[in-house]
């Protein structure tokens, strides 16, 4: 791809797809299915496509990675799942210009989300965009602001949201049956694996390397995933698998903004030259409600759900499990797995007189609960279906941005030494704390830019 100056990109890519937005004049019935753009076929890319191979409904017209090596497994599951072959393009605003493209799945890494998302927007293409996100606030904003500007259906990988026990859950904590809740926990507890720097070597053949790195600086070209510990390229492991737990937690207990933040940990582990923690202890006080987010990358001991649990009628095993959320009232205390793990609820045992708690005995009884499943089909139907209806998905962008927002708020937290901080929701900004203000917006490298205009 040659290279191209600011106003050079900005007249061709995102000026152009403005005006596509304005011309474009297809109208999408009932019936008709929706032809989709997928971008980036990385391992969360080629699992979204089986998912979505599964239905009839849809057509993949193309596939874009700026890694031309990893078109052929993509391709491969089309072919076996529907019989045709989608047509390859590198550079993701080639089918940007397609007007008969109804929406893009956007599967890259974290760098490309927000500018990819908003580019499409601008193109007149609904999205489906994978979690984290974004790489910062501003950016999860801009994201938010584009989705409204051009009237578009941004659906983000949040599925927990589309879950088939969510809404219940939901209905339950906010009926008051917990009592008055003033503590809210979430874990992302693991064993990850150190990252491996290798050497720097010669950019393979197929990939445009330029288009790989995109926002992000870039960098001599190393094999691997190297750019995961960097900040430029990647959130960080936690808040890349929190961000799910974090979506579930203040959906069940209707929270947006923060009053404060404070992060504890470091790189205590994991010391292989990432940036990021692999310890993080986060607290968020909303009012008279606490939550506190305990992520790490060296419990061995701890596990997601299997795959068996998920998609039964089974509880997992919740005091080894790494990916559960808990909500403790008054009256009642509830345990929520993401991806499937269902939900209980226990509280103390009453006395057999009925006249209050029993005492000394220290016993609890189950007194609700419900089994669930994998919420990844529900939230692509859920997002056909808005592209339909034009009405707006269940894991919406901002509902998304607000979530993720938490994430970014423990890494600045951690960025500026572990100070508390004061969070103006107003504005999204730290009250009067020009330090941490200068992390609400990642350094994106020209031309790969997102405007302040979106």
């Amino acid at each position: 791809m040659k290279s191209i100056n600011r106003r050079e990109f900005l007249k061709g890519s995102i000026g152009a797809a403005t005006v596509t937005t304005l011309s474009r004049k297809k109208i999408i019935g009932a019936n008709d299915k929706v032809i989709l753009g997928i971008m980036g076929v990385g391992g969360r890319g080629v699992q979204l496509i089986r998912h979505l191979m599964k239905r009839s409904d849809v057509n993949i017209k193309y596939i874009c990675d700026a890694d031309t090596r990893r078109y052929g497994r993509a391709a491969e599951v089309v072919v076996e799942e529907h019989g045709y072959k989608p047509k390859f393009v590198q550079d993701f605003r080639e089918m940007l210009k397609d007007t008969e493209v109804d929406a893009v799945v956007n599967a890259t890494s974290d760098r490309w989300h927000a500018l990819g998302t908003i580019m499409s927007c601008q193109a007149g293409k609904d999205v489906y965009v994978e979690k984290p996100l974004s790489l910062s606030i501003w950016d999860g904003r801009k994201m938010v602001e584009a989705a409204r500007k051009y009237k578009r259906v941004v659906q983000v990988g949040i599925q927990n949201r589309s879950g088939p026990a969510i809404e219940n859950a939901v209905e339950y904590v906010r009926s008051g049956k917990l009592g008055d809740i003033y503590l809210a926990r979430v874990f992302n507890m693991m064993l990850h694996s150190p990252i491996t720097k290798a050497k720097e070597a010669q950019v393979p053949e197929g990939i445009d390397y330029d288009l790989w790195c995109g926002p992000s600086p870039m960098l001599p070209y190393r094999p691997g995933s190297w750019w995961q510990g960097l900040w430029d390229f990647y959130c960080g492991a936690i808040p890349g698998d929190l961000a799910h737990q974090m979506d579930v937690v203040r959906y069940l207990i209707g929270k947006t903004y923060p009053d404060t933040v404070s992060h504890s940990g470091g790189v205590f582990y994991l010391k292989d030259g990432r940036e990021q923690p692999d310890t993080q202890f986060a607290t968020y006080e909303f009012g008279n409600l606490t939550l506190l987010s305990e992520s790490a990358l060296w419990a061995p001991y701890m596990h997601k759900i299997p795959g068996s649990v998920r998609d039964s009628d089974q509880f997992p095993n919740w005091q080894f499990t790494s990916t559960k959320v808990e909500i403790c009232g008054t009256e009642g205390f509830m345990q929520f797995g993401r991806h499937g793990g269902g939900w209980q609820v226990y509280a103390a045992k009453k006395s057999s007189s009925g006249g209050g708690w029993e005492t000394g005995t220290q016993e609890n009884e189950l007194i609700a609960s419900e089994y669930s499943r994998q919420g990844t089909d529900n939230n692509i139907e859920n997002f056909i279906s808005c592209i339909h209806s034009r009405k707006k998905s269940k894991a919406d962008v901002e509902e998304a941005h607000l979530s993720t927002l938490l994430c970014h708020l423990a890494n600045i937290s951690y960025r500026v030494g572990n100070r508390k901080l004061k969070f103006d929701g107003k504005t999204e900004t730290f009250l009067d704390d020009a330090e941490a203000n200068k992390y609400l917006k990642a350094n994106y490298r020209e031309p790969w830019v997102i405007p302040d205009e979106v």
